[in-house]
Order: C-alpha cells, then structure tokens, then sequence
C-alpha cells in the first residue's frame, strides 16, 4: 500500500492485507540503502498471526517517493507522520542499524501521544554508530565499491550456509543496494556518523525496549548494544550466534523468534 504524507507517496509492505483498526501494528524500517524486503521473513509472520505490519521504504527508497532524509531526526519526524495517521490500538517499532536508530528517535518524539508505543526492538543497533572514514569515502565517490564493503561486513560468509534453500543473502543485500537511488547510501551513513541524540531518546521512551544482536556483527558490534541495554532498566537483549549484521537474513528463524516473543508479552492492556 502507498502512504500520502504532504502530497508524497511512501510504500508500505502490509502483505497485501487492509490494515484492521482493532490490531495492534508492527511498524518495520530498514538500514542504509535498503528497502522493506530486508524484513520479508519477519514481517509476513506477524501478518499472519492477527497483526498489522508496515514494512516501510523510507523516502527515496525502494518504491517510496520523495528523496533521502540528511538526518536521524529527519527520518524520525517522518515516521512519526505516518504513526499518527494510523489507526490502531498500539504500535511495535521494529528497526534495523539505521533503521534502529530512526525507531529510538521517533519513539522520543512521539512521547505520550496515543494510540502508544508499546514496545521498540533495536536490531543490529549500536551508538554511537560511527562510519569509518574510508566508507564514507567509497559512499560519496565509488559507491559500488561501498556496496562491496558493507555486504562483506555484514555476513559472516559471502557463500554457502543459507539457512534457506536457494536464497543468497550476500548476493541480496549487493542487489539491493545497486538498486537504490544514487546517493542514498552516502546521505544514510552521514546521518548515522553524526546522530547524536540517542541519551535523550531514551530518556524520552519509558517502554519496553528490546536489543537484537548477532554475535559475530562487525558493523555494530554486539558489545557496543550491549554496554546501552544494560543502562536501561527496561531493556531486554538477546544475542544471536553464527550471524553478522544481516541478522535478519543469516538468522531468520531467531530474529523471528526474539520478536514474537518480546512483542507478544507486551501486547496493549
């Protein structure tokens, strides 16, 4: 489904279902230079066990209008557009590196207002997300070869040990990335190398919090997600094994799995 927000259109991958008013909605957003589909093994089985999902393309992504945001804040102030067009009890915010930032900072603007946020999960999160000045440098002027870069980091293997048939991950997140807008990928890792308002964000968010992490992450290492959780009473972690950055893909069934059950114990009252 398309979202009008100021005359632009932002695509939604909602499983080709209408969104129900008496659910609770799983909001998805996604990394640097990706799309909605990074969350397909995640954002189909929440559809199908009595959720509405947004699987969003944040602007300038994937099928969305509009150009990308130079900020964290940008993004965040957007999705706090589409939130509070949205009718639904609560809301699960669910982000990926970028994608986790973006989620914490809307969750600190969006404060008290309802339907609430009852839950934000943070996957592949780490603050402060500082970028290497040598991919800062292949975003702005090779960026295929930032593409090469950040896929390799983010898989533990570039070949072999898919956990599903006939699906390539590595081979995905390269596809994905030649796919996107140009420059997208240098705007996105600007506005994760200068966030800076990640204390207050918290500060700002009283709900559950969950982290997701692969063990063998070298983009946002586990230790870094880890050293945030633990000054946050209410935050949960969980740490997945075998897995880098593309979490989603090299442990699906896990990530699927820490989602449900974090979301699931913090239904609406």
């Amino acid at each position: 489904m398309y979202i009008e927000i100021e005359n632009t259109q932002y695509y939604a991958y909602t499983a080709s279902r209408t969104l129900d008013p008496a659910k609770e909605t799983v909001v998805f957003v996604h990394g640097t230079a990706m799309d909605h589909s990074v969350w397909a093994l995640q954002s189909r089985y929440f559809a199908y066990h009595n959720y509405n999902i947004l699987a969003l393309n944040l602007p300038g992504h994937g099928q969305s209008d509009g150009e990308p945001i130079e900020t964290i804040e940008g993004y965040a102030s957007w999705l706090v557009k589409i939130l509070k067009q949205t009718k639904s009890p609560c809301f699960h915010l669910v982000g990926h590196s970028m994608g986790a930032l973006i989620v914490l900072e809307a969750a600190g603007q969006y404060g008290d207002a309802t339907p609430s946020i009852a839950s934000l999960s943070l996957v592949g999160f780490s603050y402060p997300m500082a970028v290497s000045p040598a991919l800062l440098d292949a975003a702005e002027n090779r960026p295929s070869e930032a593409y090469e870069m950040m896929t390799q980091w983010s898989h533990t293997s570039s070949l072999g040990g898919e956990p599903n048939p006939g699906f390539w991950s590595a081979g995905g997140q390269m596809s994905m990335m030649e796919n996107s807008r140009p420059g997208a990928v240098y705007t996105d890792l600007v506005a994760c190398n200068t966030y800076q308002n990640a204390s207050v964000a918290f500060e700002s968010f009283s709900s559950p919090i969950l982290f997701i992490s692969g063990v063998l992450d070298k983009m946002a290492p586990a230790k870094l997600a880890m050293v945030v959780a633990e000054k946050n009473q209410s935050a949960e972690i969980v740490m997945l094994p075998r897995c880098g950055h593309s979490i989603m893909s090299e442990n699906p069934d896990g990530v699927r799995d820490a989602l449900n059950d974090f979301i699931h114990r913090h239904q609406a009252d």
